[in-house]
């Protein structure tokens, strides 16, 4: 049968609860109230469960200066100016190009011109009304065969190391200019910059961009053309985006900007004006045997079966597109159109 408590040892067991200790019961297990029968007089509050709260790593010496969020919208930036330039450039050095994004990341000044070889071609780019510049880094393996691609040779790769000339600088600066337009071009979407050339050195530790301790944040391409393949690198300090950092929203880089259709449509008809074609004017009209063709000499004369009023066509790309006269015009010889061949 179960003991009921005295008023004694009701009074002891409050007494023990509400001073947080163990009520000094006698030894005796059997004079001791149950815990059935302390349940049933008072109820202890049951044990809170542990919040587990989630810890994050921080590097206090690399910290990310630039949130995620602008770092996608910085990918999304530049990825459409790796296809802008390639247009560009192809157009320039009249051959294909392929520009390709690679990377973009966070790292400190000087880790970046660890990681540049020497001597290189570095440039340190104003960006007005941003307050800073910028570094623009172009491999030596790339920038050589694109002086020699412009100059009239082949483009052929580098096959030794070494620093560029005056007169090399001078004539890669159209280069430079080039890629700062393309780079302009795509920033509008952001804010509208001058960007300029500040200052051109061979070698990276001669230009202080920003201090070496600063946060950067890094933006690799990869350019080949022919057989040449080399890295570009763009170097932009944090603190520059800083009075920007709310221009970069969500729609800059999911694509799913409004203006963005008509924006890309009219950008690429403006580098497609850029684009060069072969143009000739060509008298045809005439057929010929192999026999005769493998017997000719100088001085022999083929029959033509136009007249010399008919109209010459004049071929785009080998491709005849339009019809009329070779005429003299300020003692240069010249295609005057009279109407354009309608594609079959």
């Amino acid at each position: 049968m179960a003991k009921i408590l005295t008023q004694e040892e009701v009074d002891a067991l409050l007494n023990s609860v509400q001073s947080g200790g163990d009520a000094a019961m006698d030894d005796d297990p059997g004079d001791a109230p149950s815990a059935g029968m302390a349940t049933g007089i008072i109820e202890r509050e049951k044990p809170k469960q542990k919040q587990y709260k989630k810890v994050m790593v921080y590097n206090f010496k690399r910290p990310d200066r630039v949130s995620k969020e602008q770092m996608r919208s910085l990918h999304f930036l530049h990825d459409r100016f790796a296809r802008n330039f390639s247009s560009s450039l192809s157009a320039y050095l009249r051959t294909i190009s392929e520009i390709n994004l690679v990377s973009v990341e966070q790292l400190t000044y000087s880790e970046f011109l660890l990681s540049l070889p020497d001597p290189t071609c570095f440039s340190s780019i104003a960006m007005k009304p941003l307050e800073g510049n910028a570094a623009l880094e172009i491999n030596p393996s790339l920038v050589f065969p694109i002086i020699d691609k412009m100059l009239g040779g082949p483009g052929e790769p580098l096959t030794e190391i070494r620093a560029m000339t005056a007169i090399e600088q001078n004539i890669f600066e159209a280069i430079l200019r080039l890629i700062l337009e393309d780079l302009k071009e795509v920033w509008k979407q952001i804010v509208n910059l001058d960007m300029r050339i500040h200052a051109q050195e061979t070698s990276p530790q001669l230009v202080q961009v920003v201090a070496p301790n600063e946060v950067v944040v890094l933006i690799v391409f990869e350019v080949k053309f022919q057989e040449v393949v080399g890295m570009m690198n763009f170097c932009i300090p944090s603190i520059i985006l800083e009075p920007i950092a709310k221009e970069f929203d969500q729609e800059w880089y999911t694509g799913y900007k409004k203006s963005e259709t008509f924006e890309e449509a009219k950008m690429l008809s403006e580098l497609m004006k850029r684009v060069y074609f072969d143009v000739g004017a060509e008298i045809r009209g005439s057929t010929i045997t192999v026999q005769d063709f493998l017997s000719l000499e100088r001085g022999d004369i083929i029959e033509l079966t136009s007249r010399p009023e008919d109209p010459l066509m004049l071929s785009v790309n080998h491709v005849p597109k339009y019809q009329g006269q070779v005429l003299i015009n300020n003692e240069v010889r010249a295609f005057q159109v009279h109407e354009k061949i309608e594609p079959l």
